[in-house]
């Protein structure tokens, strides 16, 4: 099933604040300076990449097969490069980049060995990747499981695992530095706010899921 993140854009930043500890780790591991030219892959509405360039200066790039994504990051960084692109097509320069990441995209990503392949053209030869998602565990431990019994076996069969990211990437010429696990704090409670979004599917894998299985969650 193709999600329509052109519809998913107009309630999107419900649920997609940028994530500050992730920026803290990227820090920590790159050198991040005015000068230092940063590639959001698969920017959607640009929150992570505002936040780097808020707190950085650097210069920003990102990558997004939706339009109505593109036209709400492209409004929150109007002086940054923000085109559409895919795994497939990384319409940039090649040897450009200090920093490649992607928060929550590569499941999302039908051809990861084409993706790496693009990124490692437009990395410069000392660039580094850094791809932040969650670990078949990590879903496994979603207090919400419960309220859909499909939902943990969807999300693991479409989220690659950890020693493969890893594999393919190496199959493209990367090397692999490390790995780091963020440490997540679920209030383990169905908030008002949890429900809207839920409601809203602010989250992809909501729109994955049989109508009736929804419904009934």
């Amino acid at each position: 099933m193709r999600i329509d993140y052109d519809t998913a854009a107009a309630t999107y930043d419900n649920t997609r604040a940028a994530d500050d500890e992730v920026i803290s780790r990227f820090a920590a591991r790159v050198s991040l300076q005015r000068d230092t030219s940063v590639l959001d892959f698969g920017c959607g509405t640009g929150n992570h990449l505002l936040r780097i360039q808020q707190v950085f200066g650097c210069r920003c790039s990102g990558v997004e097969p939706s339009a109505e994504m593109r036209a709400k990051a492209q409004q929150k960084l109007p002086g940054a490069q923000i085109v559409a692109g895919d795994h497939g097509d990384i319409p940039l320069l090649s040897d450009s980049f200090d920093f490649a990441y992607m928060t929550d995209v590569v499941h999302h990503v039908p051809d990861r060995l084409a993706m790496f392949d693009r990124l490692a053209r437009v990395l410069k030869t000392a660039g580094t990747l850094c791809i932040v998602t969650q670990s078949h565990a990590q879903i496994a431990a979603r207090f919400f499981n419960r309220f859909f019994p499909s939902l943990e076996a969807i999300e693991q069969s479409r989220h690659p695992a950890i020693e493969s990211l890893v594999a393919e990437a190496r199959s493209q010429g990367f090397n692999f530095e490390c790995a780091d696990t963020l440490s997540i704090v679920e209030r383990n409670v169905v908030t008002p706010e949890f429900v809207r979004n839920a409601e809203q599917k602010n989250w992809s894998m909501f729109r994955l899921l049989p109508a009736h299985e929804f419904q009934h969650g």
